[in-house]
């Protein structure tokens, strides 16, 4: 399994998860460290007055492959929380 949070001007290090997979709560802490902080550079403003920002909250995407890990009911409720 790999994982990576990405938009189209920045890409997080991917993370190669051994052979067989990871836990629901290994999942959760990626997810943590990774997709919040991602999420948190994506809405700081750009810093120039004349820039034009159209990201906020509501226009961000989540997906999931449907592996065990991100199905499993900590997860969702995880996700569901945060």
């Amino acid at each position: 399994m790999v994982l990576t949070c990405f938009t189209g001007t920045k890409l997080d290090p991917w993370i190669v998860c051994d052979e067989g997979g990871i836990e629901a709560d290994e999942y959760e802490d990626i997810l943590y460290d990774g997709l919040f902080s991602l999420i948190d550079d994506l809405l700081q403003p750009l810093g120039h007055p004349d820039t034009i920002c159209i990201t906020n909250e509501n226009t961000l995407l989540f997906m999931q492959n449907n592996a065990p890990c991100q199905k499993s009911a900590c997860v969702l409720e995880f996700l569901e929380e945060n």
